[in-house]
């Protein structure tokens, strides 16, 4: 490309400049690498990470992975083939890195490893070898590959592949060589795959290349087989990915499409929607452009200076022209393909902008061929380095810096207290995932709109039949809607009055768990959790400590160490567990009662409890009752003790008391602790219960 010769000198500075990129670039992706917070759209980042936490925690390597964010079933959004995920959870397991910091790892080495495929693709663009390495210092040091290549998303796992991707399409074409083939496969499934949006941009450069050498091919009259075979090798590199895409598409859309509300995740209404393929106009719309200038200007550098440079490098360098051109068209062609996606998500322009790099670089190198005096082209190539470098400063990296573990008071409060097993429903916060995520529950969140939608809140609900549906919680202008508030109450047996709130939030806690949510919320530690303040119960609201009815949800939840499950359920406290020396135990402060149908056949009753240690030497007892009842009202003690371990060192720590029993026809036993003389300190639990 380079009429004149390269100096020694310059090959020199170009190599110090992509090593000071590189360093830099390292640094600043770094920075604050140990922050949980996921900042820059962590609406996009939580739906990854709770992805990988679902992954992770059920142990599930198949395709069809819970994104428990909308509601049941669990299995709806599939938007893609977790690669991405997988490696995040398995190297978090290889390492004990949290998943933040394992996917951070991930996306920071797939980014390195996008490098030395961007690197050969700039030589088949007659690029010598240290000016290549200037664009490179191009990419390192834009904000979006310094702020996003430490994101939790797929982003730059799908840059290396369609790097590798478009390099082995080109030496396929060039070279028609099955190794080259075989890579391009690979990489190409990878990319269209894990991210089929981004995949569709680089498919654009491999495509005209492909027609170049058609054309090629015709204007040389090389004869139809040559023709043919260009046709064939063509098409032989992207059969496969594309038709692993149409499998997959084929696949999720209908459990997409069967889902109450993640019907929007399908391939048309993504189309549609939020990516705008469909919306000709927002493409040529000047609202349009300016949002995406915007985003330019966010995630690049000042669209004037891009503007100058490309105006440069394709008006005054002629050498350069339509390499310039071509990389630029292909930035702009990836905006004009997906309009809304660009503007409103500046990640996006992970995808594309190693294109404009490309053309910004090419006119580096034009100016660097020029006439111009050395002392005015070193001063001019360093502009665009400035402008990302100051862009990346007063923008992104003032969010990178914030100390902060993600999430809210609340949703850490909840992570801390909130039912085990438990789903939460949520209103307001469309279907971001951060609460959940940061809650570790899974959760209905009402879609933006949805919340007067009558059919779809009890097609929402009835899917919720069987889980312990624990809490709502209303964000922002949602706090007043009363009506949905009443909605759910009715449905998931709540009181109308919140039982904690936040100044974006209003907490409201089943009656079924909240006499014990409301035990600690008692507790001092509550100071550690800013801005939350416990209210009051209303004096229209149900009392908290009348039985409850247990759902097979519930039962399964909170009552897995019962055998057969209960089936009411009567807590003076609330319903509530707590690690006994690494055992899941009920806590069972008198008065509280458990109902349950024992087996026709049963002979024998197993019942592990006892009282909490730092209980026991200031009890005055604890009274442990079996009682059985006919439908009749008959009632029959079955087993009593009282354990009393300040005067009887035989009752302190874990007691099994396995009684015989045979039971009478249709007869219910009753569980129950009472106080052995006053209330205070009888801390008690239980274990297992097994009736058999």
């Amino acid at each position: 490309m380079s009429t004149l010769p390269q100096t020694r000198r310059e090959n020199w500075l170009l190599i110090g400049i992509f090593c000071a990129a590189l360093i830099a670039q390292f640094y600043f992706t770094t920075t604050n690498w140990t922050s949980p917070f996921m900042p820059g759209h962590e609406f996009r980042q939580a739906q990854t990470a709770i992805v990988s936490y679902y992954i992770d925690e059920q142990n599930n390597f198949s395709l069809l992975y819970e994104t428990p964010i909308i509601g049941k079933p669990w299995v709806s959004i599939l938007l893609e083939v977790p690669i991405y995920e997988w490696s995040v959870v398995l190297l978090s397991r290889a390492t004990g890195w949290p998943h933040f910091m394992a996917a951070r790892a991930i996306s920071l080495t797939c980014f390195y490893l996008a490098l030395p495929a961007l690197y050969l693709l700039l030589g088949r663009l007659a690029l010598p070898r240290p000016r290549r390495l200037l664009v490179l210092a191009l990419i390192l040091t834009c904000p979006v590959y310094i702020f996003y290549s430490r994101a939790f998303l797929m982003e730059s796992m799908e840059l290396m592949c369609c790097g590798w991707f478009l390099l082995g399409f080109v030496r396929t074409m060039d070279e028609r060589r099955w190794s080259w083939l075989t890579l391009t496969i690979i990489a190409g499934t990878g990319a269209a795959l894990i991210k089929s949006i981004t995949f569709a941009i680089w498919l654009v450069p491999a495509a005209g290349y492909g027609a170049w050498q058609l054309w090629d091919d015709l204007r040389a009259r090389r004869g139809w087989w040559a023709v043919l075979q260009t046709i064939l090798w063509g098409a032989a590199t992207v059969a496969v990915p594309l038709g692993m895409l149409r499998w997959w598409i084929d696949f999720t859309d209908p459990i997409k499409a069967a889902h109450a509300s993640a019907y929007i995740f399908t391939a048309k209404n993504l189309s549609q929607g939020n990516w705008g393929i469909t919306e000709v106009a927002a493409r040529v719309s000047p609202k349009t452009w300016k949002i995406l200038l915007e985003r330019w200007q966010e995630a690049i550098m000042a669209p004037w200076v891009v503007g100058l440079a490309l105006v440069a490098g394709a008006g005054f360098f002629r050498l350069v022209r339509w390499r310039v051109l071509g990389l630029a068209a292909v930035f702009f062609i990836a905006q004009l393909m997906f309009p809304f996606a660009y503007a409103y998500q500046d990640y996006y322009y992970y995808a594309c902008t190693v294109f404009l790099s490309g053309a910004l670089g090419f006119a580096l190198c034009g100016m660097l061929d020029s006439r111009l005096p050395r002392w005015l082209v070193w001063p001019l190539l360093a502009i665009p380095f400035t402008a990302q470098v100051t862009t990346y400063w007063q923008g992104y990296r003032t969010s990178q810096i914030l100390k902060s573990n993600g999430g809210f008071p609340f949703t850490d409060l909840l992570c801390d207290i909130g039912p085990k097993n438990s789903v939460f429903v949520i209103a307001g916060a469309d279907w971001a995932a951060m609460i959940p995520l940061y809650a570790r529950h899974k959760a209905l969140m009402i879609r933006n709109g949805l919340e007067h939608d009558t059919d779809y809140l009890n097609r929402a609900f009835n899917d919720l039949a069987d889980e312990d549906v624990a809490a709502l919680i209303l964000v922002a202008d949602q706090r007043t809607n009363h009506l949905f508030r009443n909605k759910v109450a009715n449905a998931f047996d709540m009181d109308l009055t919140p039982t904690f709130s936040h100044p974006i939030a209003d907490v409201y806690i089943s009656r079924v768990h909240q006499a014990s949510v409301r035990t600690r919320l008692s507790d001092s530690s509550i100071k550690n959790y800013s801005g939350i303040t416990v209210i009051p119960k209303a004096p229209d609201d149900k009392p908290v400590n009348l039985p409850f009815k247990i759902s097979a949800a519930l039962a399964q939840a909170s009552f897995a160490n019962v055998t057969p499950a209960p089936f009411q359920a009567q807590f003076a406290f609330g319903l509530g567990h707590a690690d006994l020396d690494g055992t899941d135990v009920i806590s069972a402060h008198p008065d509280c009662n458990l109902w349950l149908h024992p087996p026709a056949n049963a002979q024998q009753i197993t019942w592990d409890f006892g009282i909490y240690s730092t209980a026991e030497s200031k009890t005055d007892g604890v009274e442990f009752v079996i009682t059985g009842e006919t439908p009749t009202g008959q009632r029959r003690q079955i087993y009593r003790r009282v354990l009393d371990p300040a005067r009887h060192p035989a009752d302190h720590g874990r007691q099994r008391a396995v009684i015989p029993y045979q039971p009478r026809p249709n007869e219910t036993l009753i569980f129950s602790n009472r106080p052995n003389l006053g209330y205070a300190f009888d801390w008690a639990y239980w274990i297992r219960i097994e009736v058999k």
